[in-house]
């Protein structure tokens, strides 16, 4: 695993606390800039990423914690324009398509176009919940701690579409569970920023059953704002900012090569744990009674990586990039709990 020698990384800690410093001395709160800051520089600090990273997340926890202090006179149910406080319906059915173009992993250069319909089912219940956020199982919910049971899912790759993976086993699709603690460290009017922090085990899905293929962590920090209005629409953009962390068995999914499918070309490899990259992610969604349209898309780099030097890695960025659009044609009397 590379790291920066140790007069770097100070020097990179010292140049990020003096960003979150002057932050603070303003008593304002980091514009999404300061995401892309943080992103771009996560590379070139290697794994030492999730230690400047967090340096910076406590001192923004600190100053939300103080100018909510400050605030106490204002209502705890802040309207942010983000949410409402009307209650919707209890669920939400509707049918779209979604388009996706992305690399097929972080670290090849080959990339695949998908098209898929999308039944889409909005639910809110008082402990599951399926919405913009995901699918997940709310344990604890109050006005700025949220920990809930959070799912996700990456789809298998064909080998054979892929020419570093040429020979190899076919990678399973793998379905995410985990928990996920959500810390609301800021929110305004218009704005809200946030932590996540997501712990995740990995179940990979083939025709030979189901198998645990390993557990990553991937804390970030959010940054969502409503940008403007569009034909009586509220668009609301979407930033953030992380990294990622797998073990062994997670990491050799993708970047392993065992000795059966050894070449000259491709020697033998196993990935150690550790640091998996950083990311950036952006999105822009809108959504009404009668429609849901989401813009997204996704860089992440490898740079740092545990796995950095696998036979299977010819690049250091991936990207994905991808549009949905679902109609709701059908909705429930019944309200969401108060």
């Amino acid at each position: 695993m590379k790291t920066a020698a140790p007069s770097d990384q100070v020097g990179w800690q010292a140049s990020m606390d003096m960003v979150c410093e002057t932050m603070l001395a303003a008593q304002t709160y980091p514009s999404p800039r300061h995401l892309y800051w943080i992103f771009m520089r996560l590379p070139y600090i290697g794994s030492s990423a999730a230690i400047v990273l967090f340096h910076c997340l406590a001192y923004l926890a600190s100053s939300a914690a103080s100018s909510l202090a400050s605030a106490a006179d204002v209502p705890a149910a802040i309207e942010t324009g983000l949410t409402t406080t009307e209650r919707k319906p209890l669920w939400e059915l509707g049918l779209g398509a979604a388009a996706l173009h992305q690399t097929y992993y972080t670290g090849t250069r080959q990339t695949r176009t998908l098209g898929v319909p999308v039944p889409l089912i909005i639910y809110r219940g008082e402990i599951f919940r399926s919405d913009n956020e995901g699918i997940r199982a709310e344990l604890i919910d109050d006005e700025r701690f949220e920990l809930d049971l959070s799912f996700g899912l990456n789809l298998g790759i064909d080998s054979e579409d892929v020419d570093l993976r040429k020979g190899m086993d076919d990678t399973d699709t793998l379905f995410e569970i985990g928990p996920s603690l959500k810390i609301t460290l800021a929110k305004t009017e218009l704005s809200e920023w946030r932590l996540n922090l997501p712990l995740r085990v990995n179940l990979g899905f083939s025709s030979d059953g189901i198998d645990e293929s390993g557990f990553t962590f991937a804390p970030d920090i959010r940054y969502s704002r409503r940008l403007f209005e569009w034909s009586d629409q509220t668009w609301i953009g979407t930033a953030s900012a992380g990294v990622q962390f797998g073990t062994r068995e997670f990491q050799n999914n993708y970047y392993g090569v065992e000795p059966e499918f050894a070449s000259d070309e491709r020697p033998a490899y196993e990935a150690e744990s550790g640091f998996s990259g950083s990311r950036l992610t952006l999105t822009l969604r809108s959504k009404t009674d009668q429609r849901l349209i989401g813009i997204f898309g996704r860089v992440e780099n490898i740079s740092g990586a545990s796995f950095e030097d696998s036979p299977l890695v010819e690049t250091r960025t991936g990207f994905t990039v991808g549009l949905a659009f679902s109609w709701f044609f059908l909705r429930s009397s019944a309200l969401e709990p108060g």
